[in-house]
């Protein structure tokens, strides 16, 4: 229940967008709070259960263990920050202090404790008629001419995460599903939340999907996972990427908006250009790479080996952006647009080796002990959303969906080691 909460906050938040504009962003805030505060007095009553199940062992909770090593460097990290209060509380924009991550983990436990398959059809189902509602509806109100718009984001690249979610959920269902009907319904879902994805031109969450994909042959098959299927949902990515990147759509209607035509092949033509600049290691292109993610990412490199123990602190970025480089940064960066850099330069190089242990481990044991449909949806989904965070930003609104696909998996996991 409570974690349908956040699924329907994009809608609430629509809503308070469309017709009460002074309570936007209040609700996914404040059940951000509600939600990660659940979690942390549900979780001891599971692991009550569990104890008298006689299932409480140490190597079932090696995630758990991790997340708490995690917990105390970003402490010390904190405290030890140029800024504490702005590394506790986070800024205005980001909302992502010390303060917001110790909810995720609330997040993570709370959805750690779901079992049963049919609540997972529940959460993910309702995930996407959501995501249809927020999405269609503005363009129903434009008469489908306004492509251009976030919804409740605050800027293309977050509301391309969530469709990103949406899309690889939506043809996990459509690989799933046993009924004609509903494999019917969820290809034009499908290929309806895919067409508004590659508009609104997130590349580096269109090329996480790719990826996983890739990933999800090879792994159909090794394991003889529904083949003909998953051939079919790439068939279908690949002629909706063709014929959407060569209509020719003018954004918002407007003459001066760029054309959507051949939008796929002009992203691919300049990460072409710009992997050769770092094969020629070109520092003009290196710098301008991604847009401007390279120089980005260099520059919290540097930041990292000045504060390789604790980093900087939470939010540490945007003071020694505006310092260190040009007008650029001053007006738009305080991230480096990739989340083992982002952890790095927050809370340090050991507090990085730990966050990409915990990862891995997740993404390791998981492999080993996934069998059911839900499970391998979520597996794939949790992993496209950790590639698309290596080019992207973490953010308050879309964050807690990777903490509940995460804390699901150490779930799942836990009690497939159990049986």
């Amino acid at each position: 229940i409570m974690l349908m909460l956040w699924i329907f906050s994009p809608l609430v938040e629509y809503t308070f967008k469309s017709h009460f504009h002074e309570l936007y962003t209040y609700y996914f805030t404040y059940s951000i709070y509600l939600i990660g505060i659940t979690g942390f007095i549900i979780y001891p009553i599971y692991l009550i259960k569990l104890k008298k199940e006689k299932a409480l062992t140490i190597n079932l909770f090696i995630p758990e263990i991790l997340l708490t090593v995690l917990l105390i460097i970003s402490i010390i990290a904190t405290i030890l920050s140029k800024n504490p209060q702005l590394s506790f509380f986070g800024n205005t924009y980001r909302k992502e202090g010390l303060l917001v991550y110790i909810m995720y983990i609330g997040f993570i436990l709370l959805s750690s404790t779901i079992r049963k398959n049919k609540y997972l059809k529940y959460l993910f189902s309702s995930m996407i008629i959501i995501c249809l509602l927020i999405t269609f509806k503005p363009l129903l109100n434009n008469s489908f001419t306004n492509a251009n718009f976030y919804s409740v984001f605050h800027n293309p690249n977050h509301y391309g995460y969530y469709l990103m979610m949406n899309t690889i959920i939506s043809l996990f269902i459509i690989i799933n599903s046993k009924n004609i009907l509903e494999k019917i319904i969820y290809t034009l879902i499908y290929i309806f939340l895919l067409h508004i994805f590659i508009i609104n031109n997130t590349f580096g969450s269109y090329l996480s999907i790719i990826i996983s994909l890739f990933f999800l042959l090879i792994y159909s098959i090794i394991k003889k996972y529904k083949l003909i299927n998953v051939i079919f949902v790439i068939i279908v990515f690949i002629l909706t990427s063709i014929i959407v990147s060569n209509i020719d759509i003018k954004l918002n209607n407007n003459d001066d908006f760029e054309s959507t035509k051949g939008i796929i092949s002009k992203n691919i033509s300049s990460l072409n250009k710009d992997i050769k600049g770092y094969i020629n290691n070109d520092d003009k292109i290196i710098n301008t790479a991604g847009t401007f993610r390279g120089k980005l990412w260099k520059e919290a490199w540097f930041y990292t080996l000045n504060h390789p123990l604790f980093g900087g602190g939470m939010e540490c970025l945007s003071e020694y952006y505006i310092e260190a480089s040009n007008e650029y940064y001053r007006s738009y960066n305080d991230r480096p647009h990739n989340s083992i850099l982002q952890v790095s330069s927050f809370i340090g190089i050991p507090g990085a080796i730990i966050y990409l242990t915990f990862i891995f481990y997740i993404a390791i044991s998981n492999l080993k002990t996934m069998h059911n449909d839900n499970h391998i949806m979520i597996y794939f989904s949790s992993m496209c959303y950790f590639i698309s965070s290596l080019f992207g930003n973490s953010m308050y609104y879309t964050s807690p969906y990777f903490m509940i696909f995460l804390g699901l998996l150490i779930g799942l996991n836990r009690q497939e080691k159990r049986q």
